[in-house]
């Protein structure tokens, strides 16, 4: 059985703006989740450059996909529907027209890649915290090896216990 045709966008009209905005915030959640797990793999093999690349694009997505919340949810208030999940279910129901099933269909899949995302971003934020532990223990151990003392009673600078000053020949 086929999907139903993608509903048909008139820019003049507000309905088919938020429509149209409706389907580019779902496939903007589908561009940051696959953002998210290749930042993932890039954590995992500690490829700093990925990420670097990565955190551009990511930044971008989160833009867009704040900027698609705050105009569904100013559409949703304008049309008197509370602006949250119920809100929109209730302008799906009366508003939807024959397009309900297919608009249903792209809110619901925007709600699970949104909670996907979620999930991901925490085990992310999880990697960085582990490998941040890390790093400080690392440097804990490296600080305690180093020479006890840098500089002497008189606070002259000293390398180890030659008592000799660093600016004096």
């Amino acid at each position: 059985m086929n999907a139903p045709a993608a509903p048909r966008v008139s820019p003049s009209d507000p309905r088919s703006r938020f429509i149209a905005d409706l389907q580019a915030e779902a496939a903007t959640f589908g561009e940051f989740f696959d953002l998210l797990r290749t930042e993932q793999a890039a954590l995992t093999a500690r490829d700093i450059e990925a990420l670097l690349q990565i955190a551009p694009a990511k930044s971008e997505r989160i833009r867009t996909l704040n900027d698609l919340a705050r105009r569904r949810t100013a559409y949703l208030t304008s049309q008197a529907f509370p602006a949250d999940r119920a809100g929109m279910a209730q302008w799906l129901i009366v508003h939807g027209g024959t397009e309900r099933e297919v608009l249903s269909a792209t809110w619901n899949g925007l709600l699970d890649t949104a909670a996907q995302a979620q999930a991901l971003n925490r085990e992310n934020g999880v990697l960085i915290e582990t490998r941040l532990q890390h790093n400080q223990r690392l440097l804990s151990v490296l600080s305690a090896g180093a020479q006890p003392s840098l500089y002497g009673p008189d606070g002259q600078t000293r390398i180890g216990s030659t008592g000799r000053d660093l600016g004096k020949v």
